[in-house]
């Protein structure tokens, strides 16, 4: 059948809807696919689904991710077939001739939910593609990815049982284990580690330093070995990577470390001599994002003014600036929103009063502030499905909590809007809070008339981490030197 050109190229906005894995990158593989189509996303919403009775604790799980997509109807049929092969995906929805019709991926392609898959291989190196390693451990957990450039070929979640992880005395104590189970896991993907060109290591708490892409080198490791920077396993990314680089020739680098420092000088100071604010806030997923949102408005991260809410079990929001982070709240140090664990910024004449109560001990308040305080402290939980299930079952403080949250995070952008003097293009809501459509949207509710707000599920530091060191293997970025 003949079409005629003007219909061929006529578009509306269709919505699908996908059920996807819960794994690393699954946002940016399906949207990417999208936009790589040559279509247009006008509306982008994800929610975690709830886990089956009986789903084991290493179960990923799933969500739904609704797209309202502008195009052509009956491209958009073969584009779905296409992304419908994606292994991250297991069924996509769509209304073709007003009904509602449901593909499934063929169950020979399924894939278990268990993200931790020890049979997985990664596929040869191909001819004229960077491979990268990046490793990011967390308190509980190291991970691991393979990147042939931008392209994830194999990640892994190693988690390590807390009866082992006890039998350490430091973080740095863990060191030999973590770097163990890294290669071992390699060897068993049958990785060729000579095909790796360089290494990416998440960064811990060191000075203070510019954004950028760093080497690791011996100052670095230096100060990683500090007692102020190995209080967190972050610190052992760049020190296992450094290893694992040196017997293979190969640079090793950190990408936006927490500790970058762009603030501008009337940020710094508090009303107290002695005590500055202080930049500590999650700048490898601010600025990774921020730099994906710049790219597809067409314009350069330099010349953008966006205001980027990571909204996990800290919260930062920062105000960027063309390519500068010039104000950011330190989460860490009780700065900014109340959190799903920490407290944010509270009366200070009150704490004080605690602290010489004689009931809390030093280590006891800094808990309180920074573990056990926030929506962790009113319900005792910090898991925001576990609180949705509450107001589901009619908890009215449970829902006060939630939408208290989401305010003092709008009220934190409406500073940071001050910041830019209301020249802002974009406000960007990201981390895992952002899966909530309900504490999304009641942000806003309250923010959208001051920029248009975007919403990037989740975070993807992995891949935030190999495009850091990506660019600067292309030499689009020069790496710096800590010192």
């Amino acid at each position: 059948m003949l079409i005629s050109n003007s219909k061929m190229t006529a578009k509306k906005t269709e919505r699908v809807e996908l059920i996807v894995l819960n794994e690393p990158g699954v946002l940016g593989r399906v949207a990417g696919h999208i936009r790589h189509e040559g279509w247009n996303i006008k509306r982008l919403a994800v929610d975690e689904d709830e886990k089956p009775a009986g789903a084991s604790a290493g179960d990923a799980g799933t969500s739904t991710m609704e797209i309202d997509i502008e195009g052509t109807h009956t491209k958009l049929a073969q584009v779905m077939d296409r992304i419908l092969n994606l292994d991250c995906v297991i069924s996509i929805s769509m209304i073709q001739d007003g009904e509602k019709v449901i593909r499934r991926r063929p169950q020979k392609q399924a894939v278990s939910l268990n993200t931790e898959l020890p049979a997985a291989k990664a596929p040869p190196k191909k001819s004229g593609v960077f491979r990268i390693l990046a490793i990011n451990p967390g308190s509980q957990s190291t991970k691991f990815g393979i990147y042939d450039d931008e392209t994830c070929i194999l990640t892994k979640t190693i988690r390590h049982d807390a009866s082992l992880l006890a039998r350490f005395s430091t973080v740095l104590d863990q060191k030999e284990m973590r770097r163990n189970c890294i290669i071992q896991a390699l060897e068993a993907a049958m990785v060729e580690t000579g095909s790796v060109d360089a290494i990416a290591g998440r960064g811990g708490l060191l000075k203070p330093i510019e954004s950028g892409v760093y080497f690791i080198n011996e100052k670095m490791l230096e100060d990683l070995h500090s007692a102020t920077a190995a209080i967190h396993a972050s610190a052992l990314g760049a020190i296992i990577a450094s290893e694992i680089a040196v017997p293979l020739g190969i640079p090793a680098y950190v990408v936006d470390p927490v500790v970058v420092d762009e603030m501008d000088r009337n940020a710094k100071l508090t009303g107290m001599p002695g005590i500055e604010r202080s930049s500590v806030f999650h700048a490898l997923n601010q600025k990774a994002i921020a730099r994906r949102l710049a790219a597809e408005l067409g314009k350069p991260y330099e010349n953008a003014r966006f205001i980027v809410a990571h909204l996990g079990g800290g919260i930062t929001v920062g105000a960027h600036r063309y390519g500068r982070v010039i104000d950011v709240n330190d989460a860490l140090a009780g700065e900014g929103p109340f959190t799903p664990e920490r407290t944010g910024a509270i009366p200070v004449v009150p704490v004080i009063n605690m602290c010489f109560s004689g009931e809390y001990t030093r280590e006891e308040m800094i808990e309180k502030v920074t573990q056990k305080g926030g929506m962790k402290a009113y319900l005792g939980t910090n898991d925001e499905a576990e609180v949705q299930k509450m107001i589901n079952n009619g908890d009215e403080f449970a829902a006060l909590v939630l939408d208290s949250m989401a305010y003092q995070v709008s009220r934190e952008i409406g500073a940071m809007t001050a910041v830019l003097e209301g020249l802002v293009d974009a406000i960007i809501l990201t981390g895992g809070l952002a899966h909530s459509i309900r504490f999304t949207g009641a942000i806003k509710q309250r923010v959208d008339k001051l920029a248009p707000v975007y919403v990037f599920p989740g975070e993807d530091e992995m891949l935030a981490l190999a495009s850091g060191v990506l660019r600067v293997l292309r030499g689009k970025e020069l790496a710096a030197q800590y010192s």
